[in-house]
């Protein structure tokens, strides 16, 4: 790693990749603020309402503002806020079929309890999380390819610019890289 200690983070990758595992625990070694996308895109909107631009992008802006920070999430009409200023771009490029499996594991797990409330008002029930094509698993099929594309165009950038990329596609190399980061950063 060029930085031994980046300031600013992003985690990208498809639902159910683990995303907001490592983003936190980056966050925590790093001792900065970890910004979730999803919380700052659904909070306040009750019942899965897409937010417009003008309810979403000013939050990305407050919470990025600032010198140090880990981001986690895929929300392409906010990346411009973040991206120029990130220095390290961690890449969870799991097997679709992991991150398939974990989202609907989970998705059960919330359903089955049902006293989950996601970022403090949204529900998952079968039909919104399983049944519509905006559905989790679904998504994560429907988006895969076109993510993977995406994500290898911004490594390229990056490595043109100078931001470091770690790109980890088991989650044998996600634990590894994980221990391997914080024995680097804490003492």
């Amino acid at each position: 790693m060029t930085n031994a200690r980046p300031q600013r983070v992003w985690v990208c990758g498809l639902s159910g990749s683990g995303k907001t595992t490592v983003a936190a625990r980056l966050a925590q070694t790093l001792g900065v603020p970890h910004v979730e996308l999803d919380a700052l895109h659904w909070r306040h909107r009750p019942d899965w309402q897409m937010p417009t631009d003008e309810q979403f992008l000013p939050d990305v802006r407050q919470a990025t503002a600032g010198d140090a920070w880990v981001v986690e999430g895929n929300y392409t009409r906010s990346r411009d806020i973040f991206w120029p200023r990130v220095e390290l771009m961690v890449w969870l490029d799991l097997p679709l079929r992991t991150a398939c499996w974990r989202v609907f594991l989970r998705t059960l797990r919330r359903i089955r309890s049902n006293d989950e409330l996601l970022w403090g008002v949204q529900r998952e029930t079968v039909r919104n999380a399983l049944l519509t094509w905006d559905g989790l698993v679904l998504w994560n099929l429907r988006v895969h390819r076109r993510r993977h594309r995406t994500y290898s165009g911004l490594v390229e950038e990056a490595g043109a610019r100078g931001t470091e990329v770690v790109r980890l596609r088991r989650q044998r190399a996600v634990d590894a890289w994980l221990e391997w980061f914080e024995r680097r950063i804490t003492p």
